[in-house]
């Protein structure tokens, strides 16, 4: 598919850093708290169980509003609580337009990653000789990765941009329990071809894998 990303992509990474540092509440989207019960979205509020399709315990809505576009609401859950939130379209320039647009008004764009690797944004930041070599790399990368139709860009929500960190795993431990993660990624080829919005927080998550490998083993 043709995706005219280039240059939005990399006008959003050199805004790395100047994004807003406001702590994020634990919503993952709107109203959809981290960590509430898969009861509580039921078929009567228009729900269905879409676990089959996305290889999990998941519950999905259709024809969901975001920026101005209407989008499938996946919604999944682990140990009965609510994890992660995705909106799903099929690919749209449009849409993808207005999603990186919006998202990068209190995100900021940190990687970068394909099917098999990940170009960390702060690290090349970081490593690179000067300017013209950072936009080289950068460009390289996602022409490389968008042209093999499965490519992610994702942003980071609520970062303290006055430390100065060397990586996303650096900025990821120095930050807040609730820092948020949006993941763009677009997937496929032609009429296959689709647009995922995934949010997630990756401290929360890490504190309840954690916590659970802690507990003691059940003697059997």
């Amino acid at each position: 598919m043709s995706k005219q990303m280039g240059s939005l992509g990399l006008a959003l990474a050199m805004t790395l850093g100047a994004s807003s540092s406001a702590m994020a509440e634990e919503k993952l989207f709107k109203d959809f708290a981290f960590d509430s019960p898969r009861s509580a979205y039921t078929e009567a509020k228009g729900y269905y169980d879409c676990s089959e399709d996305l290889l999990a315990p998941a519950m999905c809505k259709d024809d969901v509003d975001f920026i101005g576009h209407k989008f499938t609401l996946a919604l999944v859950f682990a140990g009965g609580k609510l994890n992660t939130v995705s909106l799903i379209s099929d690919f749209d320039q449009e849409i993808y337009t207005n999603a990186m647009t919006a998202l990068n008004k209190t995100f900021m764009l940190s990687s970068m990653s394909d099917a098999n690797t990940q170009l960390d944004l702060i690290e090349l930041a970081s490593s690179a000789r000067n300017r013209d070599d950072y936009l080289t790399r950068y460009t390289r990368y996602e022409e490389v990765g968008v042209a093999a139709g499965d490519f992610t860009y994702t942003f980071l929500e609520g970062a303290d941009t006055s430390k100065k960190y060397t990586s996303v795993p650096t900025l990821l431990n120095g930050s807040a329990d609730n820092i948020r993660c949006a993941e763009l990624m677009l997937t496929g080829e032609g009429a296959d071809s689709a647009l995922y919005i995934r949010f997630s927080f990756p401290n929360l998550e890490m504190e309840k894998a954690e916590a659970a490998a802690q507990k003691p083993v059940e003697s059997f």
